[in-house]
């Protein structure tokens, strides 16, 4: 998250503050003020055309920080709520890539494109469930799934003991713009429109040609899809398939 977008998000939140206090006093009242300011933050997100999780955001922020206060909670809590948060959510954070779970319709669809026994790269794995899901559906695939945010990455080690520890997936803790594209028949990613031009650009270079590069519902930017597959839910809308190089058959 670059800066100016940092100071938009400061910015709104100082703003309805000040507009709160016009109508109700904080020191008099703060929980009334702090869900005021709640509201008016999650109007004013609204009118800025903010994705929801952002809206959601300012719109829980304050409320939340004035029950947590007339709640008393010791201080080691915060702590511990400020660790769990950037360990599951720290790609929101440093890319603008919030924690998406695939679905299991995008899993089916997945696995009924990718060709025998071929080799793919899930670029950002979150919890786990879709290469777990693609072990299930098609036991021949090999499966390299990364994830940099801790907390997830243990979330998606923990689901595949639970699975007994199925030879065709690996799950590893680390940045997948630092992992060589070139060994693998398919990328899938589920990310944000944030970093989809830059994930073109190293699929384009280190992509080994024939390869696919499959995206949940978010488009790369001015490069038209080869390929759609429909998805059934309302925020996961479709695969958006690209071959390397693009336009090849």
């Amino acid at each position: 998250m670059g800066l100016l977008s940092r100071l938009r998000h400061l910015g709104l939140q100082l703003l309805v503050a000040v507009v709160a206090m016009y109508f109700v006093a904080p020191a008099a009242q703060p929980l009334g003020w702090a869900i005021l300011q709640g509201l008016c933050a999650a109007a004013l997100a609204i009118f800025m055309r903010l994705p929801g999780w952002q809206r959601l955001l300012h719109g829980l922020f304050v409320p939340a920080l004035a029950l947590m206060q007339q709640a008393a909670l010791p201080s080691w809590v915060y702590l511990l709520g400020l660790a769990l948060t950037f360990a599951l959510g720290r790609n929101a954070v440093l890319e603008r890539v919030p924690l998406y779970r695939s679905s299991a319709q995008a899993a089916e669809r997945l696995a009924g494109l990718l060709p025998e026994r071929a080799a793919l790269l899930e670029a950002g794995c979150g919890d786990g469930r879709l290469a777990v899901r693609l072990n299930r559906l098609r036991p021949d695939l090999r499966v390299r799934a990364l994830e940099n945010a801790w907390g997830s990455w243990a979330l998606a080690r923990a689901r595949w003991w639970l699975e007994q520890r199925p030879q065709g997936v690996e799950f590893a803790c680390g940045s997948f713009w630092r992992e060589p594209w070139g060994g693998y028949d398919a990328v899938y990613v589920f990310l944000s429109p944030e970093p989809m031009a830059r994930v073109w650009r190293k699929f384009l270079a280190e992509g080994r040609p024939g390869s696919l590069l499959v995206s949940n519902t978010f488009a790369v930017p001015d490069v038209e899809p080869d390929e759609r597959i429909p998805l059934g839910g309302a925020l996961q809308t479709e695969l958006l398939i690209w071959r390397h190089p693009h336009g090849a058959c």
